[in-house]
């Protein structure tokens, strides 16, 4: 029985090496030279990430292909692309039954992965020096994007049903230590959060693949940690500490958002 309920193996996927993390909860497939994941699969077999390489960053186009992944650290550094799929900035190391380290080629860069039965983390370790990150999350809620369906939550509360169309120049800005994504047809939401609360700017959009913006085919929510409104990465913080999980609810009302709450709290408390 593999340590804390993880199995990690090795393959293929989108023309690159891949580790695949499989765990209770979740699939993870992590992209060894991009330092990032490309695929996020539920119990349900949904992708909540779906990388494809093609199109390659055309934009809006590529909202349905190669701009998802999480969580893309480095943006506006020469290490960039450092932490998302389908790059090659990165090299990534098994440490141990759960664990997997990822350090730029430049050696500028280095975080830690670390995979258990209900949720995943990851650790930054080193920032470039006078560099600047973010923690993004950019794929199709529950494997679709219908952001009709679609809802969220965050520390400020929810549910919300605000449908940003970033194709348009919308976006909701805010200061978030957690945020939380559903479809109203499906009975989980995952959940992205950070251990150190800080005062940064935190991003949150709907990116359609097309000039039909949220009423595009596909598409993907924007999602980040530090990202200002010119897309200026804020973190610095060599030390801080992102989770990622699913939590089998569905969120309807006030109550079961308190029940989120409940669950973020004892998660980030280390219970």
């Amino acid at each position: 029985m593999p340590v804390f309920g993880v199995e990690i193996t090795e393959d293929n996927y989108a023309g690159a090496p891949h580790f695949i993390i499989k765990t209770k909860k979740a699939t993870y497939y992590l992209d060894k030279e991009g330092g990032g994941l490309s695929r996020l699969i539920d119990r349900y077999g949904n992708d909540w990430i779906n990388f494809k390489r093609y199109p390659w960053r055309v934009y809006p186009e590529s909202a349905a292909s190669s701009l998802r992944g999480l969580p893309s650290f480095v943006y506006g550094d020469r290490d960039e692309g450092a932490g998302h799929p389908g790059y090659n900035k990165c090299l990534s190391y098994q440490v141990n039954d759960n664990t997997i380290l990822t350090i730029t080629k430049s050696g500028r860069w280095q975080w830690r992965w670390k995979f258990y039965e209900k949720y995943a983390t990851i650790t930054m370790e080193k920032v470039a020096t006078g560099s600047k990150y973010w923690f993004m999350y950019q794929g199709p809620i529950a494997g679709e994007f219908n952001p009709e369906h679609s809802y969220w939550g965050t520390s400020l509360g929810g549910p919300r049903h605000d449908i940003n169309d970033m194709n348009k120049g919308d976006k909701i800005f805010a200061n978030w230590q957690w945020i939380y994504f559903g479809d109203d047809r499906v009975k989980q939401v995952l959940f992205l959060a950070m251990r150190h609360p800080d005062r940064r700017i935190d991003v949150l959009g709907f990116l359609g693949n097309s000039d039909k913006g949220t009423e595009s085919e596909s598409g993907m929510v924007v999602f980040g940690f530090g990202r200002q409104g010119n897309d200026q990465p804020l973190l610095t913080n060599p030390h801080n500490t992102f989770y990622i999980g699913f939590l089998k609810e569905k969120v309807r009302s006030e109550n079961d958002h308190e029940d989120i709450v409940k669950s973020m709290e004892q998660m980030l408390k280390g219970g």
